[in-house]
């Protein structure tokens, strides 16, 4: 089978994570912070084989126009000289300019200090497909998956030779106006009755049940704002009071989209993969796999055991260590279930034998 890796956070003001920063990791490049005057350098990565910006339908045109004084700026500069793929390196500079340019954007609009600014995903690619495949498989989950749904990607496809080939992706979590301005994340709506599972209660027979005309789909039963006696509360008009809760405008916040968009993307690779090889989304608990999961490691943890194997750290990483100790776990249990099938498959040889000799 092959390997399923899926993870998604988000990148926000509060954790002290920079989305410029997360960017030019992403990209393999240059960018600069415009509100901090920060510069993030990641030109060393090298495993950076494909990186793309894909620009939803109402998102500004004017964000992807790179002047020509910026490029001529660039033409100019000991990096481009030195690069051996001139019309390479003018590309991926156009692209690190408009990304650079959307970041910025989405820091001028999201100021408080709790702010999302958006949704980072890193998923494997299957090292079965040609760099082609891999390019042309993923830009089709992305349009379809997001960039249809109002989101901006930007993405890119690392590989450093060693078997695991992955996709980094960011994508804005603010919609746009038909205007090409931005739109709201959260709009004001009824409170409606929800189950332990956070799902709108459905009985269109209970007496406070309201369902929007102009558009069906919204609907549920009002919760009444009460007074202190337990009267619901009359405001102007003579008008009943309702609770009133703010919700995700578009619906991208909904938890089960993670696992949507894992699912589908799971989809996407065993379209693609023969029969033997597929690959599952499910958790090992869902799939009924008597496994441990490993945690995810990340570039970080990564990088502090590859100094601390080279002698540069005191410590290593403790995902790491988690992970290995995980592993050894997950070998013992794998040889306890062999030596049970064993006993099981001796115990049903011998239950067969013993209905021979009661028949005969």
């Amino acid at each position: 089978m092959a390997i399923f890796h899926y993870t998604i956070k988000i990148v926000g003001r509060s954790k002290g994570k920079s989305i410029i920063s997360a960017s030019a990791y992403l990209n393999g490049d240059v960018m600069k912070n415009e509100e901090t005057g920060r510069i993030s350098y990641y030109t060393s990565k090298k495993e950076v084989v494909y990186t793309r910006l894909m620009m939803c339908e109402n998102a500004p045109p004017e964000w992807q126009i790179v002047p020509e004084e910026n490029i001529k700026r660039f033409q100019k500069s000991v990096r481009y000289k030195r690069s051996e793929d001139k019309e390479a390196a003018l590309k991926k500079f156009k692209i690190t300019f408009q990304k650079q340019r959307l970041w910025n954007e989405v820091l001028k609009i999201e100021k408080s200090a709790d702010a999302q600014l958006g949704r980072s995903f890193e998923f494997a690619l299957p090292k079965e497909w040609s760099r082609q495949e891999q390019i042309q498989y993923t830009t089709d989950y992305i349009q379809k998956t997001f960039v249809d749904r109002g989101m901006c990607a930007d993405w890119s496809i690392h590989d450093k030779g060693d078997g695991n080939p992955h996709v980094h992706l960011l994508l804005t979590m603010r919609p746009f106006n038909p205007d090409h301005s931005w739109g709201k994340k959260e709009v004001k709506d009824w409170g409606f009755v929800r189950d332990k599972n956070g799902n709108i209660v459905i009985d269109e027979s209970h007496p406070n049940w309201w369902q929007d005309k102009k558009n069906p789909d919204r609907h549920g039963i009002r919760i009444p704002v009460l007074d202190e006696n337990g009267i619901q509360k009359i405001g102007a008009r003579n008008r009943l009071q309702w609770k009133r809760v703010l919700t995700d405008a578009n619906g991208w916040n909904n938890p089960k989209n993670c696992e949507l968009w894992r699912s589908e993307w799971a989809k996407v690779c065993n379209e693609h993969l023969p029969l033997h090889n597929q690959v599952d989304h499910r958790s090992y608990e869902k799939q009924g796999k008597l496994q441990i999961p490993t945690i995810h490691e990340g570039a970080d943890a990564r990088k502090i055991e590859q100094k601390f194997l080279a002698g540069q750290e005191i410590k290593g990483s403790w995902k790491v260590a988690e992970n290995q100790i995980i592993k050894q776990q997950n070998t013992l249990l794998q040889k306890i279930l062999d030596t049970f099938g064993k006993v099981s498959g001796a115990l049903s040889l011998w239950k067969e034998r013993l209905n021979d000799i009661r028949r005969k």
